[in-house]
């Protein structure tokens, strides 16, 4: 085993086996087609602040339900299991990186850029008629996770990657590829896919600056790729990039949508970025 492959192992081997626990029971639950809404609700009230927290969310004008929602079986009436598990995901994810050094990323900052990505998200995809437009959301919550594990594993690297970011003006994976051998994105993609998690969740994370390399669910890394551009342009916290990530013309191409058009829904996104920070960090 090389030395890079050595790292990479020590980067993913606490992550790979051990999915957040509620998460992990939920997960298990939608195996059996017998499961019901109850079954669901009592998983997730085994975390009583996460159970709080998603109810906080269902209810927020951000998330449109449209109706007060009391219960975790009440939300899961309206919104599905599924959107309620990879919320229940993002939810926990932000409080199981609480306590990484300030130095290596304030997380605030970083929230709000993956909230502000994700807000942007929604409104591509509603605008392209896409009927479910909440896993383009979730996908964006869950893009630069593989950064936080670098982070949280491997501080001392981090630090010389952020540090060669910022002062030779070179993109993270870039840095990351010459330091280690590997990505941010690999690490996440690679998480992600021993947790069981959809493909299309998978490939946004892993070609979400290379749509153009996507195969199998091309539309979500081109909208997340898309997405994370405007929430930089439009300065919303950071995911570790030292500037503006460059544009793939394949995202345009997929998407159909105009650079005019990623500029104009600027305003949305920044009219609900400060709300839909408050119910997911605090």
């Amino acid at each position: 085993m090389n030395k890079a492959s050595e790292i990479f192992n020590e980067v993913v081997e606490d992550w790979i086996g051990s999915p957040p626990l509620v998460y992990r029971k939920l997960h298990q639950a939608m195996q059996n087609p017998d499961a019901s809404f109850g079954e669901f609700s009592d998983i997730i009230s085994t975390d009583p602040s996460l159970a709080a927290r998603l109810l906080r969310i269902a209810n927020s004008p951000f998330y449109g339900l449209g109706s007060k929602v009391e219960t975790i079986i009440h939300a899961l009436s309206i919104v599905g299991i599924d959107q309620l598990k990879e919320l229940a995901l993002a939810t926990i994810l932000v409080n199981q990186f609480k306590g990484i050094d300030r130095d290596l990323v304030d997380m605030q900052s970083f929230w709000m850029h993956s909230i502000g990505c994700g807000l942007a998200a929604r409104t591509i995809a509603k605008n392209m008629g896409e009927s479910h437009v909440e896993p383009y959301y979730t996908a964006c919550m869950l893009h630069d996770i593989g950064s936080l594990i670098i982070y949280k594993e491997i501080p001392e690297k981090a630090r010389e990657i952020l540090t060669r970011c910022k002062s030779e003006g070179l993109s993270l994976s870039t840095v990351e590829k010459e330091v280690l051998d590997f990505t941010h994105t690999d690490v996440g993609a690679v998480v992600f896919t021993k947790w069981g998690l959809p493909r299309s969740l998978i490939e946004a994370v892993q070609y979400h600056h290379h749509p153009s390399e996507a195969k199998e669910h091309p539309l979500f890394p081109a909208i997340v790729h898309l997405a994370d551009i405007i929430a930089y342009e439009m300065d919303l916290g950071t995911g570790g990039e030292p500037t503006i990530p460059v544009l793939d013309p394949a995202a345009i191409q997929r998407t159909g949508l105009t650079r005019s058009f990623l500029s104009d829904i600027q305003d949305d996104v920044r009219d609900q970025v400060d709300e839909a920070v408050s119910l997911f960090y605090d």
